[in-house]
C-alpha cells in the first residue's frame, strides 16, 4: 500500500475553506486537513 499525499490548509476566514473542499473534491485520494482558529465560516 502506497502512503497517502497530504494536504494542509491553515486557515478558512478568505479562501481556505473553500480552497479544501474543492482540493477533496478534485483530488479524492489526497488526506485534507484544515488548521483554523474560528469557531465558524466568517461571511463577507
Amino acid at each position: 500500500m502506497e502512503p497517502k499525499q497530504k494536504l494542509v490548509v491553515i486557515g478558512c476566514g478568505g479562501v481556505g475553506g473553500p480552497a479544501s473542499m474543492l482540493s477533496k473534491k478534485l483530488m479524492p485520494e489526497v488526506e485534507v486537513t484544515n488548521i483554523r482558529d474560528e469557531k465558524s465560516f466568517i461571511v463577507r
